[in-house]
Formats: structure tokens, C-alpha cells, sequence
């Protein structure tokens, strides 16, 4: 009976281990005072599907103004970067954080991140849902709004690569079927994977490339309940707008959803074809799903609709240091194993 009450504690602390090292953290630095902003930041990720199932923790850092040199970039007023960004987020990995937020207190609108990394900046005259924008930036998701002509000589070179969201292809129309398509895009269309057999990726009887445009008029709703929405768009490639004002001719680019979502208006949510590309990007960087969604299922929240301010820019022409989280990725993944061996355990004792 002692040898099993050892066990059994052993067990216990080893669970609480666990379970504390096991959840991502976002640290958000912030010179705003009141720290009212940087609160509704985590709240709205706390509530925002597919985020709200998975184990993730917050930290909100204050900062002295001069901590946080930001300002603008490129000539662009919206376009508001950091110098301390790097060193920020070096500093939020040495003390137990994965991933570093910038609120900028400042009455000038704006806001920036790199694509696949780095540190999301939002200003406090920007609302809170742009920092959720800035942040899938850095999942590697880019815009989708149509960029000026003076934008899109930055962010629509030929030498751009496709992203989880926006790929780019030159229809070779007519097409003699739907499969034929699919057999010359399928490696090309990073969300392929996502897209039923039935759903077609063109039209005009299998000849002409599109499953559809992407509808300017449906935005996409939000999400703030633990389970994905129910597909009322079927992933597939939409023809998207991104490039249009491209010189000398306009980039063909494609997505995966018909409707505007977070990644075009700050107004939108992800959609139902975003929130997959966005859950696998968070499992891939090692965030481990809440274990009572694992066994219990989710509990449904009801969703709200509020218009906010639209959202700001992606920098991507300058890359920032990029720092190596291999070694805390495998560390997460084996406690999640462990974890799991545990549960199984439990399970098996328990019957």
C-alpha cells in the first residue's frame, strides 16, 4: 500500500511537471501603463479557435518607452517596426516564454511582422484583433488584401515563395479535367491535402483553373468557440487579388477559402479553410492540445460578430535573426509523450 502511495505521488508530481512546462507562452511587452490592451490581446487568444484549444499561457511584461524604440519604416506611416524586436524575443525564451508580442503605446495607428518569424508589433491605436493578424504573419501566413502598386513592388516579386495561404500559379487553361488540374497543382497548393475529391479546382466542365474568386462581399465569421466552424465553404483555390497591381502584369494568386478572413480585414475571422492551416502550424511548433479537449470534447461558446478597424502590414524584405527552438520544440513533444504515457496508464488502472 506504500510502495502504491509513492507511486501514485510520483505520478502526481511528475503530471503537475508536466503540465506546467508543457504550455506555450506568448509574453507581451508593453510601455502602455494600464495594460488594458495587452489584456484584451490575450483574451481574444485565449477565446479565438483553433488557439482556444490548446495549453497556452501569458505573461504581460511592462517596459520603460525608451525599452521600446519603434517607429515607422519604408516611408510607410502604418508600417511600425522595433529595434529592440530581436532582443526581445531573445529575451522572452530565457525566461520560460516561446514567443514575443510588441504593444507599442502610441496614438499612431499600425503595426508589422515578418513572415515565418519574429516578433509581431501592433501600436495601442490599432485594435487588439491586429495583433492576431501581425502574429499568423509569423506562422508564415501572409496577407491577402490587394497591395498598392508601391507595396507590391516589395512583397510580389517572382522570387516571393508560396505560403500556408496564398499560392501562386499561371493557369495553363483550358485544362482537360479537374483531375488532370489537380495532377499538375497538387504539389504546388501547400493546403492540397485539405481539399476533398469532390471539391474541383476548376470550372467551366474541368477547363479553366478556380474553384471559384474569392467573394470581397463575404467575410469570413469569427470564431470564439473550442471547436473548428462547420465548413460552409469547402477548401479548394480561389482566386485571390493579393498581387493584381504587380508590374509589368498582375501575379496570379490563389487561396483556400472564398471569403475574406483575418488576413485580409481585421473585421473577418480565419474561416473554416484558415483554422486548419493554422492548428496543424501551432502543433507543428509544438503546442499540445488542452488534455480536457482530448477527453471530454469541447465545450461551444456562442460567436460575436463587432466591427473593428481594418488590420496593417507584413514586413518580409528584411528578415530577422531567426532563433533556433529546435531543442525547446523536442523537449515540449517528449513531455507530451510522457503526458500522454501517463494518462494511458491512469486509464488502464483505472478500469
Amino acid at each position: 500500500m506504500k510502495k502504491n502511495f509513492k507511486t501514485l505521488m510520483a505520478g502526481s508530481v511528475c503530471m503537475l511537471v508536466m503540465n506546467s512546462a508543457h504550455a506555450y507562452k506568448y509574453i507581451i511587452y508593453t510601455d502602455d501603463v494600464k495594460t488594458d490592451k495587452a489584456e484584451k490581446i490575450t483574451e481574444l487568444m485565449r477565446t479565438t479557435y483553433p488557439f482556444s484549444k490548446f495549453d497556452i499561457d501569458f505573461e504581460i511584461v511592462t517596459l520603460k518607452p525608451e525599452e521600446l524604440p519603434c517607429g515607422s519604416t519604408n516611408g510607410i506611416d502604418r508600417l511600425v517596426t522595433c529595434d529592440s524586436s530581436g532582443d526581445l524575443q531573445k529575451r522572452a525564451m530565457e525566461s520560460g516564454g516561446d514567443q514575443a508580442m510588441i504593444l507599442k503605446d502610441s496614438s499612431q495607428f499600425g503595426g508589422s511582422s515578418h513572415i515565418g518569424g519574429g516578433v509581431p508589433v501592433i501600436t495601442t491605436a490599432a485594435d487588439p484583433r491586429a495583433m492576431l493578424h501581425e502574429y499568423l504573419h509569423t506562422l508564415g501566413l501572409c496577407d491577402e488584401y490587394e497591395y498598392k502598386a508601391s507595396e507590391a513592388v516589395v512583397y510580389c516579386s517572382p522570387s516571393r515563395d508560396n505560403k500556408p495561404n496564398v499560392v501562386f500559379i499561371d493557369p495553363l487553361n483550358p485544362y482537360g479535367s479537374d483531375n488532370m488540374a489537380k495532377a499538375k497543382h497538387s504539389i504546388q497548393i501547400p493546403w492540397f491535402g485539405d481539399i476533398l475529391s469532390s471539391t474541383p479546382i476548376t470550372n467551366t466542365e474541368g477547363t479553366i483553373l478556380g474553384t471559384g474568386d474569392v467573394d470581397s462581399k463575404k467575410k469570413a465569421a469569427r470564431n470564439e468557440s473550442t471547436e473548428p466552424q462547420v465548413l460552409g465553404e469547402p477548401t479548394g483555390l480561389y482566386k485571390g487579388k493579393v498581387c493584381n497591381n504587380t508590374f509589368p502584369r498582375p501575379r496570379n494568386s490563389w487561396q483556400p477559402g472564398s471569403g475574406v478572413t483575418i488576413m485580409e480585414n481585421t473585421n473577418a475571422g480565419l474561416g473554416a479553410p484558415l483554422e486548419k492551416i493554422v492548428e496543424k502550424l501551432l502543433v507543428s511548433k509544438g503546442v499540445r492540445t488542452k488534455l480536457q479537449f482530448m477527453e471530454e470534447g469541447p465545450v461551444k461558446k456562442p460567436s460575436q460578430a463587432q466591427e473593428e478597424p481594418a488590420g496593417s502590414v507584413v514586413v518580409d524584405s528584411q528578415p530577422m535573426e531567426k532563433i533556433n527552438d529546435t531543442a525547446r520544440s523536442f523537449v515540449k513533444s517528449f513531455f507530451s509523450w510522457t503526458r500522454d504515457l501517463f494518462e494511458n496508464v491512469k486509464r488502464v488502472l483505472g478500469r
